[in-house]
């Protein structure tokens, strides 16, 4: 009597088995061609890292572990040893593992692996949001090897893949993050696939209302779409197999968050999104010329459908960036809408889904991409992993990876970027030259270090600096910026010309008082008379009191181009003011010689009849007349002689007088 029921037995097995999936397990992991060889070593790893403890607030960690194994394995199509990494890392965190038991057992490869994933934990990522580009730059850049960077998003998506599993605050830090930072970078990587699959999770996270209402859309427009996408694509294959080509055909449909940004930048209801899917193709066989065949696919479907000339994309003859090669071109099909369409190789599809880690056996059958592609070289990368069985070095074509920049934090969190080589001083004047020209060191992750330090990629820098702190001439030798090294130069020459507006002025007004017009041109051409080899060590000499300025007199005379002048005579004040001064009943007398004279009384020393005086020729208030006793008088007298002149009450008797 059972024998009837085993049918239905075998149904429900079928059923139960597909609603609730065996977890995944060690033995399920290492049955992957990838780990071929490895097993007995992963299996020692695994054995060690069953004793660890759950972490409060996280998933199993073991089941992370596998799932983000199968993530690099099957996803991202990397090698055994990010596999190891994943598994010894926290055994190392735990002390279980010292770095030299990883190395010996190990391989160094998986120690670098290892050590490169705790610097990525170790960001500060809090002010993601306020320094984007620099957090990405740093992250591209932190680790020499790339696999750091690859298994660290292959870590994010699996938390992405559980994110109710975490606790609000996390979750909200993950998606951010993810958002902000991931998601940016699994683009820039040419990681499209998992670049969709994060924002799907982002969004289905963040707006669930709308993601399940475009999902609600789609299911049910399901449909109408496939029997449309059967009539567009029916003549295209029949004309590709009459040509010869083998390809595949298959519709992409539009993600939900590329739908709903679509939406909202149109602004327009999910029924007038025309571009919900795109055609794609894909020449199955490898060629010799994969562009020639591309195009010829290309004159196939023109043939069939009229195309948009302006919405031709040719990332074949020029592939993007990040590697992504394909011809999209947009068409006009049945009923007159407009269809996108993608023409590729099998080579460019699994770089366009897998991105830069694609597999290395298209290598043989692929284009040379061009050398200054820095991706290239990561490619590279991917496709000539380490050897864990002994220690290599990076050879020239990986060299591509290391750029000349580097990112260093402030003390507040703040992410500056620095060129490669910079030291303390020059990160201390990319923050302010206020600060550069006070710096008299730093504290880099938390030890205290000299201006010439040179500062590494991820550093926390805290700039020190002291009121009594100069620039030295020192500081050439320690500074790389050409901007800085120019600063430092500008601050040692006003330093060394700290006087020179002083000896300027000076020599302005006496030039005036020869009658000369004031200029750079003047001053450079009696500067060598007097010794100088320019004109602010001119001006400083004379702003020192170390040159005489009546010999300016002289120096104008004898250098004067083209023929020698009788130089002009030298007027007096008084002969110079005679004539324009407006004349009232003096009070006081600055010079017998002149009639009346502008003046006005000091407010600062109110001179009273009687009382001794001289007189100040201001710049802009004419000439002043001040107590011999003012406060000010020693200053002006010191510092502008030339200024002052004599003067007395008009009752007092004259000098030779008394």
């Amino acid at each position: 009597m059972i024998w009837k029921y085993l049918p239905y037995l075998c149904v429900w097995l079928f059923v139960m088995q597909h609603l609730y999936p065996e977890e995944l397990t060690l033995d399920s992991l290492l049955d992957r061609e990838q780990l071929r060889g490895e097993r007995t070593i992963l299996r020692r790893a695994f054995s060690a890292l069953l004793h660890r403890p759950e972490a409060d607030g996280e998933p199993g960690y073991i089941q992370m572990v596998l799932e983000t194994a199968v993530i690099l394995l099957d996803e991202m199509n990397l090698g055994p040893e990010p596999v190891k990494c994943l598994l010894l890392k926290n055994l190392s965190d735990m002390g279980v593992f010292s770095p030299e038991k990883i190395e010996q057992e190990y391989g160094k490869p998986v120690l670098a692996l290892i050590e490169g994933i705790r610097k990525l934990e170790r960001i500060d990522t809090t002010k993601y949001s306020t320094n984007t580009e620099n957090f990405i730059g740093l992250l591209l850049t932190l680790s020499d090897d790339i696999r750091v960077l690859l298994i660290r998003i292959g870590m994010r998506l699996y938390d992405m893949r559980h994110l109710p599993d975490y606790p609000p605050e996390k979750q909200t830090l993950i998606k951010g993050e993810t958002k902000a930072l991931y998601i940016p970078i699994a683009h820039r990587l040419g990681l499209y696939h998992i670049k969709s699959e994060l924002e799907d999770l982002a969004m289905h996270s963040d707006d669930p209302v709308a993601y399940r209402f475009i999902e609600m859309k789609l299911r049910d427009t399901q449909a109408d779409r496939d029997r449309y996408t059967s009539e567009f694509i029916a003549p295209i294959e029949k004309s590709l197999i009459a040509h010869g080509f083998d390809c595949e055909i298959k519709s992409r449909v539009k993600s939900i968050p590329s739908i709903q940004r679509k939406m909202l930048t149109q602004k327009v209801e999910f029924e007038r999104v025309y571009d919900l899917f795109a055609i794609r193709v894909i020449l199955k066989k490898i060629q010799e010329n994969e562009a020639a065949d591309c195009w010829k696919i290309y004159s196939v479907i023109t043939d069939i459908y009229t195309p948009n000339p302006r919405r031709l994309r040719d990332w074949i003859t020029v592939p993007k960036s990040n590697g992504y090669e394909s011809l999209h071109t947009t068409v006009i099909g049945p009923s007159g809408r407009w269809v996108e369409v993608q023409i590729r190789t099998l080579r460019m599809d699994e770089v366009a889904e897998k991105g830069l880690a694609a597999h290395w056996k298209y290598k043989s059958g692929r284009r040379p991409v061009p050398a200054e592609d820095l991706f290239s070289g990561i490619r590279e990368l991917l496709e000539k992993p380490l050897q864990s069985s002994s220690e290599q070095s990076f050879s020239s074509e990986k060299k591509i990876l290391y750029t000349d920049e580097i990112f260093v934090f402030t003390p507040m969190g703040d992410l500056k970027r620095l060129k490669a080589g910079y030291s303390v001083l020059d990160f201390a004047f990319e923050i302010h030259s206020g600060i550069g020209s006070t710096c008299t060191g730093a504290i880099v992750n938390g030890k205290m270090v000299p201006l010439k330090h040179t500062l590494q990629n991820g550093d926390m820098v805290n700039i020190l600096t002291s009121r009594s702190q100069k620039p030295n001439r020192g500081w050439l030798k320690i500074a790389k910026s050409p901007r800085n090294l120019s600063r430092i130069r500008h601050a040692l020459k006003m330093e060394a010309y700290h006087d020179s507006d002083y000896g300027k002025e000076l020599i302005r007004n006496k030039i005036a008082q020869l009658g000369h017009e004031f200029s750079d041109q003047l001053v450079s051409r009696i500067a060598p008379w007097f010794g100088c080899e320019n004109i602010m060590e001119l001006y400083q000499r004379f702003g020192e009191g170390k040159a005489d300025l009546l010999k300016i007199k002289k120096a104008l005379a004898e250098t004067e181009p083209g023929l020698r002048h009788e130089p002009p005579k030298e007027e007096t004040f008084p002969e110079r003011v005679s004539g324009v001064m407006a004349g009232k009943e003096d009070f006081v007398v600055i010079d017998p010689k002149i009639r009346s004279l502008h003046y006005q009384f000091s407010k600062c020393c109110n001179p009273e009849p009687g009382s001794p005086i001289f007189a100040f020729v201001s710049v802009t208030q004419g000439i002043k007349i001040h107590r011999t006793t003012c406060s000010n008088a020693q200053e002006m007298i010191r510092r502008f002689p030339y200024r002052v002149l004599e003067a007395r009450w008009k009752s007092d008797p004259p000098p030779g007088d008394k």
